[in-house]
């Protein structure tokens, strides 16, 4: 069972890997180094490199609304590495993640309604 979010002293993500015991201060370094190389999130470096799962990742991360990308996941209608891809695209194109996907061929526009009309 997940330790809830309010057992972090600490709001930034990096800290709340240290003290959930994903990452050590070694790890951190390297990756706010990577960070800053590749312009990446600090969740997508340790994800990139192995280090944490994404339940790890998103257990530390501060609680919010459950987004699409997400639900998609959960639903199995893509996988990790096409939801990354997807959000980088994102980052640079500013599309909507929704259109990526479909443009990509990775979900249909179905998909896309069903799970919106989902939502928890």
């Amino acid at each position: 069972m997940s330790p809830p979010h309010d057992r972090f002293s600490s709001s930034l993500i990096g800290q709340r890997l240290i003290e959930a015991g994903y990452l050590t201060e070694a790890q951190l370094k390297e990756a706010l180094i990577a960070q800053n190389e590749t312009g990446l999130l600090l969740g997508e470096v340790c994800l990139l490199k192995e280090w944490l799962t994404y339940a790890q990742l998103k257990e530390c991360l501060p609680s919010g609304r459950s987004k699409l990308g997400e639900r998609l996941l959960a639903h199995g209608c893509i996988t990790m590495e096409q939801l990354w891809l997807a959000l980088l695209e994102q980052r640079h194109s500013g599309v909507r993640l929704g259109d990526i996907l479909i443009n990509r061929g990775w979900i249909t526009q179905e998909m896309l309604k069903t799970i919106r009309v989902v939502r928890n």
